[in-house]
């Protein structure tokens, strides 16, 4: 086991330096399916008790695997597994080089940062995913990529400066470089809060919290098929992973932190689909959908928080939800790519195998969701707020099921599938309807199948509680259907492009406003009775003519000076 706990991150470190050296096409696509292999090796047959010191790395780097690392390193394993093999097809020979060696340094830092234990060797691969995915991101060339790539850019770094911060102070404060001797510390320390805010801020970037969240919805829907899977299934978890292991969970701590992080996660769950319901292509309906589904995982991150007796029970269902929506949202992502074949059985089966992932994200009876979301109300704290709150996400992600069906209706084409797309988007959504048979294998080794079964086949009471949202998600979605209601548009990234486009009206062209809107998503709308000019910030995001991002820098050197003030405090 050890062996392959180093060849987990090995591996795709050394398939990146093959593709570096610009070998044939044919072997850029075998490597980018095949260096998950060692990874996914390990999940599957390891006890989940693992550990390997590397001290001649960092400053002596710790590898481990636990039972809460190993369900998210099989999550990342299967999806980015089946979307290698997805992209292996997908890919087209124009500037695929380039998408290979992004592809494979990204999946080695997701692979790292779950398996590294010290804090050093966490940092450097939660970066290197972070900054790596930049080309993922803007691969087309296109516009709209490039303006998601730097809103990308400028988030990424403000959370990268966040999190360093918080990890410097946490580790100064711990005595140790240990990200299992931080959580301790930070409950006990007199600047604890100000170190809890900074981590939870710097883990939320990446988890996409509201006012955070901004370029996850831009940088989804312009990336290719296969890096829009692993980027809402698998690189966003690295943010939830980061609150288990370094945040105070079982520790007493004061009480309003787990109300107030209640309170955002319910925000993004419900502010995320009522946006989600806006859009105008499936994946950024998706990308919408994971901002609501990260904030339910958010919400049970503070009931633990809150409830440290029930903290242990909750992690475990955090991984679970973060299981059964990683390989569903993957593959919804990938269905976005397939074509639909000419005979009328074979699109027929495509189609139910589109709509079975949906609704199970909404907890759709005898699937993963199902029994992702019975795990949560049962650990849950005896209170109807939590209940409310879990009720309502399952409405709002039913009507957001069917809003992406919808847009899927009129933007899928016929056609045939490149090789290999049509086998990577079977294999992962095959993963994400049958995960269920596995899902409580994978935590618990005393789970057999009479109690798999008693979570599929639940009492009447658990199945109509599962049921009459997904009912009443599908009637209010018939009737705005009926009465031909349409959702005011609202454009991908909400926030960032309602300011960008604010300041080049406010500098003097209501046109140039309107054309800008539209050159970077659909959706324009007339809405801006704005006067103020705002030319010091026109440039806002934009690339200077040496291919620097300005306010990526200037990020940069405000945190760095947050940095040296706090570590002086």
């Amino acid at each position: 086991m050890t062996v392959l706990l180093l060849a987990a991150i090995a591996v795709p470190l050394l398939c990146a330096l093959l593709a570096f050296r610009g070998r044939p096409a044919w072997l850029l696509r075998g490597l980018m399916p095949a260096a998950v292999l060692p990874a996914l090796s390990l999940a599957v047959t390891s006890n989940g008790d693992e550990a390997l010191a590397l001290p001649y790395l960092f400053y002596g780097a710790v590898w481990s695997l636990d039972e809460l690392r190993r369900l998210f390193l099989l999550l990342t394993a299967v999806l980015w597994g089946a979307a290698g093999l997805y992209a292996a097809g997908y890919m087209g020979s124009d500037r695929l080089r380039r998408y290979c060696i992004c592809w494979l340094l990204t999946l080695a830092g997701n692979l790292g940062l779950i398996l590294s234990a010290d804090l050093p060797g966490f940092y450097a691969f939660f970066a290197l995913m972070t900054f790596a995915a930049y080309g993922l991101v803007v691969h087309d060339g296109d516009r709209p990529s490039r303006h998601a790539g730097r809103v990308y850019l400028i988030m990424a770094l403000l959370g990268e400066m966040l999190l360093l911060v918080g990890l410097l102070l946490a580790s100064r404060a711990a005595g140790s470089l240990m990200l299992a001797d931080l959580p301790p510390a930070l409950a006990a320390a007199p600047n604890g809060p100000l170190m809890m805010g900074l981590l939870w801020l710097g883990f939320g970037v990446k988890a996409g919290l509201p006012l955070l969240h901004f370029w996850l919805p831009l940088a989804h829907p312009v990336a290719p098929a296969p890096a829009s899977a692993v980027l809402s299934g698998a690189m966003i978890k690295a943010g939830l992973l980061g609150w288990l292991l370094v945040l105070p969970l079982g520790e007493p701590i004061a009480a309003y932190w787990g109300m107030l992080i209640a309170a955002v996660g319910a925000i993004a769950a419900l502010g995320g689909a009522a946006i989600g319901l806006c859009q105008r292509t499936p994946k950024a309906v998706l990308a919408y959908s994971s901002i609501s589904q990260m904030g339910l995982m958010t919400v049970l991150l503070a009931a633990a928080l809150g409830e440290p007796r029930q903290a242990a029970v909750l992690v475990t269902v955090i991984a679970l939800y973060a299981l059964h929506h990683g390989l569903a949202k993957g593959a919804l992502f990938l269905a976005t790519g397939v074509k639909l074949p000419a005979n009328a059985g074979s699109r027929m089966l495509v189609w139910i195998l589109v709509v079975l992932p949906a609704l199970s994200l909404a907890g759709l009876p005898f699937t993963s969701g199902a029994v992702a979301k019975l795990l949560a109300k049962s650990a849950l704290p005896p209170s109807p707020w939590w209940g409310v709150v879990l009720t309502t996400g399952a409405v709002a992600t039913t009507l957001l099921a069917l809003r992406f069906l919808h847009c899927m209706r009129g933007s899928i084409k016929e056609g045939t599938n490149p090789q290999w797309v049509a086998p990577g988007w079977l294999l992962c959504t095959g993963a994400a309807l049958l995960g269920v048979w596995w899902m409580p294998w994978t935590t618990t080794p005393g789970w057999d199948a009479a109690a798999i079964l008693g979570l599929i086949l639940p009492a009447w009471g658990k199945a109509w509680s599962l049921a009459w949202p997904l009912a009443a998600g599908g009637l209010i979605g018939g009737a705005a259907w009926r009465i031909g209601r349409r959702p005011p548009p609202i454009p991908s990234g909400d926030g960032i492009v309602w300011f960008a486009a604010l300041t080049r009206y406010g500098a003097g062209s209501a046109k140039r406003a309107a054309a800008y809107m539209g050159s970077i998503g659909p959706g324009a709308v007339d809405w801006m009775p704005w006067t103020a000019r705002l030319e010091h910030l026109q440039r806002w995001g934009e690339i200077g003519d040496d291919g620097a991002c300005r306010e990526a820098g200037l990020v940069f050197l405000v945190f760095a000076a947050l940095i040296a003030a706090l570590l002086f405090w």
